[in-house]
């Protein structure tokens, strides 16, 4: 049986991913990082709680083998831009250094659709410049690149709410690049891709929902 660290799990796809692991029998341990504990009791499970932004917390010495990184933050819950310069992009990138060191087999992280370092969006710049960074400290990091996450989050946005209720009904009407993926198949893909023989470095948002039901 397999190790996985899940970076993330109190989070919208973090928490089906959680679920996809709990379930599995092919994973015999899954240890959370996080700030806070989730208040689960389960034996598969062990919480290594701390600040995730330092580097003391990245000391954590164990062994895994799979690695999952669902982090993320948004401008309202965030407004400072070094801070969530600091979660979004140096988070998955400390993560992808410990899983090198570690000598994890797989590194899984969820960046956006249109992700570039280049891009004049700040949002998609900084998915940009993760990705970059993470594959320079694990080469071999899968990457997917969802568009619009659709699922009901813990807190109210009500304009994220308003934008996946119109996602919903004009679905069929929008090229299937551009289509809102539900986070329960962002979560199912990651997790049947994290065990297949082959893996791709990139997953486009198109492909979630196909590798999800397979």
């Amino acid at each position: 049986m397999k190790t996985a660290v899940l970076i993330g799990a109190s989070g919208l796809v973090g928490s089906f991913l959680l679920e996809n692991l709990l379930q599995s029998k092919e994973i015999g341990k899954i240890h959370l990082f996080a700030r806070r504990t989730l208040g689960l009791n389960n034996p598969k499970i062990e919480e290594h709680l701390g600040d995730l932004l330092s580097a003391d917390f990245w000391r954590i010495q164990l062994k895994a083998d799979l690695v999952y990184v669902c982090i993320g933050t948004t401008k309202s819950k965030t407004p400072d831009p070094d801070l969530y310069f600091k979660i979004d992009h140096g988070i998955p990138q400390n993560a992808a250094k410990w899983a090198g060191k570690n000598e994890a087999q797989r590194l899984m992280v969820i960046s956006s659709m249109g992700a570039n370092p280049g891009a004049r969006n700040s949002y998609l710049r900084i998915k940009g410049k993760m990705e970059r960074d993470v594959r320079k400290e694990f080469p071999n990091s899968v990457i997917i690149r969802p568009s619009l996450i659709l699922g009901t989050r813990g807190e109210q946005r009500f304009l994220e709410g308003l934008g996946q209720l119109l996602f919903r009904r004009i679905k069929l009407f929008i090229p299937k690049p551009y289509r809102g993926v539900e986070a329960k198949d962002i979560a199912r893909a990651l997790f049947r891709i994290s065990l297949a023989d082959k893996v791709p470095g990139l997953i486009l948002s198109e492909s979630i929902s196909e590798i999800a039901s397979a």
